[in-house]
C-alpha cells in the first residue's frame, strides 16, 4: 500500500481551518470576537471540555466493535490516535476519510471488510443519534407533538430490521428485483457490510452503541446550550440540544465535506426563527462549529504529526 499524504493532508486542514475564519472575520469580526471573549476561559474550557466527552464516549464505542475483530498487538494508545487521525478527515464529503482508520487497523490483522462495515454501523449508530435528537425541537412546540411518531418509529423499525439475517436477505431480494443497476448494486454493497457488521448488529453492541452516540452527541448539544447562555440567548435545553441535531443532519444532507454551509446556515436560520438577532445567531454558530467540527479537526491532524508513514502491510490475512 502506498504512504498516506500526511504532509498534503496537514496542509490542506491548514489551509480550509484559515479560509473559515477567514470568512468570519469577514462577515462580522467584531461581534464574533465579542461573543468569543464573552464565553471566557472557563466557558471555553467547559464547551471543549464536552466535545471531549463526545469523542471520548465514541472511541469508547469504537473500541468496544474491535472486540469483535480478531485484532492483534494493538494497544490502547495506538488506536485513540487512529481513531483521533480520522477527525482530520471529517471535512470529506460524508466523512468518509476518516476511514483512514482501516489502513493502519490493517496492520493489526482486521480486514479491511470488517473496519469498513464497523465504520458503517458507527455512521448509522450516529444517523439514528441524530434523528432522536433532532426530534426533541418538534417536542418543545405542543401542535407539532404528534410528528415525534414517524422519527421514533422509523429508528426502532431500522433497529428491528437489522437484528434479523433472514428479514434483511428477503429485502435485499425485494430490492433486486425492483431496483435499477446502479441503486442494486449500492443496495448490495449496503447489504455486504451489514453482512461483515453481523456481530455489531446483535441486541448488545446495537443498543448499547446507541446509548453512548445519545449521550455522546448530546454533550455536544448541551456545549451549544452553553454557548447560546454565555451570549445571553434565553432557550430550553432540550430545543438546543434538538437544533444542534437537526442542523448536523441538514449538513450531512448537503453531502458538502464536513457539513460545511449546510449545518451553519441551519442553525442561523433556526436561531434567528426564534427571535435570536443575526448577529448573535451567527457567532454562536461560529463558535458552536469550532468547538465541535474544527476542534476535533486540529485534534486529528496533531496526532498525524511524527506518524511514520512507511507503507503499511497485514503480517497475517483475516
Amino acid at each position: 500500500m502506498d504512504k498516506l499524504p500526511i504532509k498534503t493532508t496537514l496542509v490542506i486542514t491548514a489551509l480550509a481551518i484559515f479560509a473559515y475564519f477567514g470568512y468570519t472575520l469577514w462577515v462580522g469580526w467584531e461581534e464574533t470576537l465579542d461573543a468569543v471573549l464573552r464565553l471566557g476561559l472557563i466557558g471555553w474550557l467547559i464547551v471543549l471540555a464536552l466535545s471531549l466527552v463526545n469523542y471520548g464516549l465514541r472511541f469508547v464505542r469504537w473500541q468496544w466493535y474491535l472486540t469483535t475483530t480478531p485484532h492483534q498487538n494493538l494497544t490502547v494508545t495506538q488506536s485513540f490516535r487512529y481513531y483521533l487521525i480520522g477527525f482530520a478527515f471529517t471535512t470529506t464529503p460524508g466523512k468518509v476519510g476518516e476511514m483512514v482508520r482501516s489502513v493502519f487497523l490493517y496492520t493489526h490483522n482486521v480486514s479491511f471488510p470488517q473496519s469498513i462495515s464497523m465504520y458503517f454501523i458507527e455512521r448509522l449508530s450516529d444517523l439514528l443519534t441524530m434523528v432522536l435528537l433532532s426530534a426533541l425541537v418538534l417536542s418543545q412546540f405542543t401542535s407539532y407533538a404528534k410528528w415525534l411518531i414517524p422519527p421514533i418509529l422509523v429508528a426502532i423499525i431500522i433497529l428491528t430490521v437489522l437484528q434479523r439475517p433472514r428479514l434483511l436477505q428477503a429485502i435485499q431480494t425485494i430490492l433486486h428485483q425492483y431496483l435499477p443497476e446502479k441503486l442494486d448494486q449500492l443496495a448490495n454493497k449496503i447489504f455486504e457490510l451489514l453482512s461483515h457488521a453481523s456481530g455489531l448488529l446483535t441486541f448488545k453492541f446495537l443498543y448499547g452503541g446507541l446509548a453512548l452516540s445519545l449521550v455522546a452527541w448530546g454533550a455536544e448539544g448541551i456545549g451549544f446550550y452553553l454557548i447560546l447562555q454565555y451570549l445571553g440567548v434565553e432557550i430550553n435545553p432540550m430545543l438546543a440540544i434538538g437544533i444542534y441535531a437537526m442542523s448536523i443532519i441538514i449538513g450531512a444532507a448537503s453531502f458538502m465535506p464536513g457539513g460545511l454551509g449546510g449545518t451553519e446556515a441551519a442553525m442561523l436560520i433556526f436561531l434567528v426563527s426564534l427571535g435570536v438577532s443575526q448577529e448573535i445567531a451567527l457567532a454562536a454558530t461560529l463558535i458552536c462549529r469550532f468547538a465541535t467540527l474544527w476542534f476535533a479537526v486540529i485534534l486529528g491532524a496533531l496526532a498525524m504529526i511524527g506518524l511514520n508513514t512507511q507503507p503499511l502491510t497485514q503480517t497475517q490475512e483475516c
